[in-house]
């Protein structure tokens, strides 16, 4: 048997942790959610029967179907849901990544 001696402490990781932008994610998150929302408002304009964009109506407060105001008000749903979607995750991912990481 080798003679083998186990060292037994704790090593500090040099790496930083991971950092997201809160701003940049929650702008990100709120773009993408306003252009799906639109693709697929567009998509029951275009096609309506093919009923692919009707949970839009579902989720979204005080959507009536295809007017100007429920476009309007879908949109802006979609800025505001996204966003707060990617600003809460980044921030707990920042606080997670200092905390464990």
């Amino acid at each position: 048997m080798a003679n083998t001696i186990l060292h037994v402490h704790s090593v500090k990781s040099l790496v930083t942790p991971a950092h997201v932008s809160v701003p940049v994610l929650g702008a990100t998150l709120a773009v993408f959610a306003s252009i799906s929302f639109l693709l697929c408002m567009l998509l029951g304009f275009v096609a309506p029967e093919w009923g692919v964009h009707k949970p839009w109506l579902q989720f979204y407060l005080g959507l009536t179907g295809y007017d100007l105001r429920s476009v309007a008000l879908g949109f802006l749903q979609s800025v505001v849901f996204g966003g707060y979607a990617g600003t809460s995750t980044a921030a707990i991912f920042n606080f997670i990544s200092r905390r464990f990481g």
